[in-house]
């Protein structure tokens, strides 16, 4: 228990009060409150890392029931990670939007000004799922985080939003429910939903393993592994480039941390050695068809979309790279949390610089696009950095993430899944390389009357800086690699301290 226990329920409460209050607030004053909302939520974050860092993991029991009846938040290493990305990306999107949605007339509220109210409780709810131990709890805050993301996307008001987001919605719906049969099964087999309890009582029964595969069925749905990732390309693309960062960068990647930690808490000590393996063929299969469909769009944040189908696949080799083989735990442990944070930032990054060239240019199409290096030099740079992470070329993290799965590959002579985690870099190249030809060379020039230019829409000076920073923190475990390595090794339910180091007992 921490001296100030209220402390670690702060990051889910503060954002959603914040989502009540920016509902009831006037239109005018949304853009102040945003900003000085998204600080304060991260702020919050920073006393319970400070804790952890101390002491070791951390508990909070809610209302003083605690488990079996009640809830308990629990704060380890990797969650502090994934707080801090959270906090990191929730500030820089809530800044960029300040200047990407166009301000209210006095005096009244327009379908944008519903962005903050429900990116504030999409927010609480993502670190609510960092922090929450119960099984129940988790479905409740997923189907919130459904809910208002379903919200986020109808902001657009196209057409292609509205099926979009009624797509989105329906997967939700589809996935809570095969996940919420999944723990039924498990409460009625073992009478708890707090995870650590779970763990001690584990036993190999067709019951648990029944509820085991539903859960992790309903998991996958919403994390967008392939083959049922269909909702995510129409949904990324089609929304609002804040609200595309926010579902790419981080509901996405909270759905996979699920698994991640459901896993490893003690699931991967009973489940059948066909259901890593199967994750590992899905991910791989997702590596290469998102980057092959990729390859094959015309609009800019659909091929981001499609990559993020490909980049999601390589979070999903953990599993097969670490069944049966403890020496490759430390690695891939490792390597998979930097993946998933590079992601998160590269792809936050690149979405909200694909929306300025989207709003600059009239049209986020290839061909629309053509030349806007001269038009808008600092969106392109931006791309730029995040492309270096998303094709895994050094000095980025996601050099790092990938170097550990293909040295893990390597120690467990798993010569397949090396082959697809170099393909997958030069598939990433290939349509990144596609866009930035385009971007880099004008029209040619041709005979016949004047085309009209793209409407050209103003956005604020410092509307890319939020963006260039996500681009740029990309590199900061690059910098300092061992604190982010000393920080997941606070509570983690394998023994591989030895293995992260590159070279150390292996």
């Amino acid at each position: 228990m921490i001296a100030q226990p209220w402390l670690l329920s702060l990051p889910v409460i503060f954002p959603l009060i914040l989502g009540v209050f920016t509902l009831l607030i006037p239109a005018q004053a949304l853009k102040a409150a945003g900003k000085t909302g998204a600080v304060a939520t991260a702020i919050t974050t920073l006393p319970p890392l400070q804790w952890v860092w101390q002491a070791g993991p951390l508990h909070q029991t809610l209302g003083g029931w605690g488990a079996p009846l009640g809830i308990d938040l629990y704060l380890d290493g990797l969650s502090c990670l994934f707080l801090l990305f959270a906090a990191l990306t929730g500030v820089c999107i809530s800044f960029y939007a300040t200047e990407y949605f166009p301000q209210s007339p006095e005096g009244h509220r327009s379908r944008t000004d519903l962005f903050w109210p429900l990116w504030f409780v999409t927010w609480g709810g993502i670190n609510s799922l960092f922090l929450t131990l119960d099984l129940f709890n988790i479905y409740v805050t997923l189907e919130l985080i459904s809910i208002a993301g379903t919200g986020l996307i109808l902001i657009a008001g196209t057409r292609g939003a509205i099926r979009a987001a009624l797509q989105y919605q329906m997967q939700a719906l589809i996935a809570g429910l095969i996940y919420l049969l999944g723990v039924g099964l498990i409460y009625n087999a073992l009478g708890t939903l707090d995870l650590q309890l779970i763990a001690a009582r584990l036993e190999p029964s067709p019951l648990i393993i029944t509820g085991l595969g539903l859960m992790v069925t309903g998991l996958l749905i919403k994390a967008a592994l392939f083959p049922v990732h269909f909702w995510l390309p129409p949904a990324h693309a089609d929304a609002p480039a804040p609200v595309s960062a926010v579902l790419s960068g981080l509901v996405v990647t909270v759905a996979y941390v699920i698994v991640f930690r459901l896993w490893f808490a003690g699931f991967h000590t009973i489940a059948p050695p066909a259901v890593p393996r199967l994750m590992g063929i899905l991910g791989a299969v997702g590596i290469v068809w998102g980057g092959l469909l990729a390859l094959r769009q015309e609009r800019l944040k659909r091929i981001l979309a499609y990559s993020t189908v490909s980049q999601v696949g390589y979070l999903f080799l953990v599993f097969s790279l670490t069944l049966d083989r403890p020496a490759a735990q430390g690695l891939v442990w490792a390597g998979t949390v930097y993946m998933a944070i590079a992601h998160g930032l590269a792809k936050s990054a690149a979405f909200l610089a694909a929306g300025c060239l989207q709003k600059t240019e009239g049209s986020d199409t290839l061909t629309a696009l053509r030349g806007a290096a001269l038009r808008q030099p600092a969106a392109v740079i931006v791309l730029a950095l995040a492309s270096i992470n998303l094709i895994g070329l050094p000095p980025s993290t996601g050099f790092i993430g990938k170097w550990m799965l293909l040295k893990a590959s390597f120690y467990t002579r798993q010569w397949g899944i090396a082959f697809v985690i170099l393909g997958g870099g030069l598939l990433a190249a290939a349509y990144l390389f596609r866009v930035f030809e385009v971007l880099m060379n004008p029209p040619a020039e041709t005979p016949g009357p004047a085309v009209r230019p793209a409407p050209r829409l103003p956005l604020g000076r410092g509307i890319l800086l939020p963006a260039m920073l996500l681009a740029l923190a990309t590199l900061i475990p690059v910098l300092y690699i061992t604190a982010p390595e000393e920080l997941l090794r606070i509570g983690a339910p394998l023994n591989f301290s030895r293995f992260i180091t590159p070279g150390g007992g292996q």
